[in-house]
């Protein structure tokens, strides 16, 4: 498997150019939800959950997809493939537990991957369990090795070509099912056309791929839904991407252009900077200095509440274990202030009201505790739980997030204990937070020295009713339960050195 290197490209020289550039031809977060790559900020197979989701091309072009399942705790890859959408397609797919503990894709949809997990029956399922080759073996980072560690992460989709001619007949679908995925997987076969030239029958990328995904109990009775973040312009324009044979790692998200448009809140401009690395401008469009949600846990409404807080692109600047993303042994890459092995564990400032804007007298309770002290979070894929007690249940009660023992405690869920009192409100979380020796800004973009204050974030709150006493007209107790997902809402901050 092949990767590229964030480190060389740093080390090279912090150079580049800031300018205004077109809006629509540099990396920027789309908010009408369509674009080149999709980040979906959370999937769980764990505890009865099932995790459904959809990608959904809405161009008139047959499409190239490299699609990615990173597991939560250093965004090792679970499973990697290519995905062929017709025009006009939808892909759908889920991810449920298997008898090991771990994670697995079921593929009720005909369209074309390679390989064809399908198969291209209408009716057939397909499935492939998810992989543990990445943080095990000789490329162990030293973190929990057990199948279990794939039930739960986030995902990601970016897009690698147009495609033209026989290649795109064969994806294209015809009643219903597409012409030849047959075709499409031997041009991947030794000796097919695209192992001597990738970009054969491919042109530019151009978009229009949007995606969500619903994490369902059918026990409890509950579901609930996000959609996509969705980056457009990350690819140079007019450039086909980078199509690679399904066993690569590559594209990823260093793999995009180098320039980045982000739109300022507050001061009606959009600020365009050049970077020394494709990640460092999609971090510019995914950092905030602040992060704002609502809780509640109101007894009275058996109210539970759950927060994901992922970073997508933290394994670029932190993974400095075998198999990583070759960052220096305990030198982290800014905005990120520690690396895996020391652990990788963010500091964060918080403050909290309820809805009346009162704010609690004394420390925010956290547990399990993290390695230093004060808050922090851990992990690329978080999960905080908001707590009226001092009790850690060993998983949670919405998204089932496990705790870990040992010397794993710090890669648990977050329990988050809130005053007495404080049974629904709002937090704001301050990820500009600078510990001793690191810095919480961007690179430089330029010898101006603009930064982007805090970290590249996505994520939701979910949140979850039980109404126990619901009786149905033949007066027998029926299932009531209610859940919804709200995203998080941020601000943004740049500075000049």
């Amino acid at each position: 498997m092949k990767r590229n290197t964030l480190t060389t490209a740093v080390l090279a020289g912090l150079t580049g150019l800031a300018g205004m550039a077109s809006v629509s031809h540099a990396v920027n977060l789309n908010p009408d939800g369509l674009g080149q790559v999709l980040i979906y900020p959370y999937y769980t197979a764990r505890g009865g959950n099932d995790t459904l989701f959809s990608v959904v091309n809405t161009t008139a072009k047959a499409k190239a997809v490299k699609v990615r399942f990173i597991e939560a705790l250093n965004s090792r890859e679970v499973l990697d493939f290519n995905l062929y959408l017709s025009p006009y397609d939808v892909w759908v797919a889920a991810i449920t537990e298997t008898d090991a503990g771990g994670g697995q894709l079921l593929i009720p949809d005909t369209s074309c991957t390679v390989p064809y997990f399908q198969g291209g029956v209408p009716g057939n399922i397909g499935v492939q369990p998810f992989l543990n080759f990445q943080y095990t073996g000789a490329r162990s980072d030293g973190g929990p090795q057990g199948i279990e560690r794939t039930a739960s992460g986030y995902l990601e989709m970016i897009e690698m070509g147009t495609l033209v001619g026989n290649a795109a007949a064969g994806a294209t679908h015809v009643g219903g099912v597409p012409a030849s995925c047959a075709l499409v997987n031997s041009y991947w076969a030794s000796g097919g056309p695209w192992r001597a030239n990738p970009n054969f029958e491919l042109e530019p990328v151009e978009g229009g791929l949007f995606g969500g995904a619903s994490i369902l109990n059918v026990a409890e009775g509950t579901m609930f839904s996000y959609n996509a973040t969705a980056i457009d312009s990350f690819w140079e324009f007019g450039s086909i991407g980078s199509h690679t044979d399904p066993g690569s790692l590559v594209p990823d998200l260093n793999s995009g252009d180098t320039t980045s448009n982000v739109f300022l809140t507050g001061v009606a401009m959009v600020d365009t900077q050049t970077w020394p690395a494709g990640v460092f401008a999609l971090n510019a469009t995914l950092t905030f200095d602040e992060l704002f949600n609502e809780y509640i846990v109101d007894p009275d409404l058996a109210a539970r509440s759950e927060w994901v807080v992922t970073f997508p692109t933290k394994r670029f600047h932190t993974d400095d274990a075998p198999g990583g993303a070759f960052v220096p042994p305990g030198a982290p890459i800014p905005p990120f202030t520690r690396t895996w092995s020391q652990p990788a564990c963010e500091d964060m400032e918080l403050r909290v009201w309820d809805r009346e804007e009162r704010e609690p007298e004394g420390e925010i309770i956290i547990s399990p505790p993290p390695p230093q002290v004060g808050f922090f979070l851990c992990r690329e894929a978080n999960v905080i739980r908001f707590s009226r007690d001092s009790i850690v249940p060993d998983q949670t009660e919405i998204l089932k997030e496990i705790r870990r023992d040992g010397g794993f405690t710090h890669l648990s869920y977050t329990n988050f204990e809130l005053p007495a009192g404080f049974d629904s409100g709002w937090v704001k979380f301050d990820l500009t937070t600078i510990p001793t020796g690191g810095s919480r800004l961007s690179v430089p973009a330029n010898t101006t020295g603009v930064r982007y204050a805090g970290l590249p974030t996505v994520g939701f709150w979910v949140q979850r009713y039980t109404n126990g006493t619901l009786l149905d007209d033949a007066g027998t107790s029926v299932l009531s339960n209610y859940a919804s997902a709200f995203e998080h809402r941020g601000s943004r901050r740049i500075v000049s050195d």
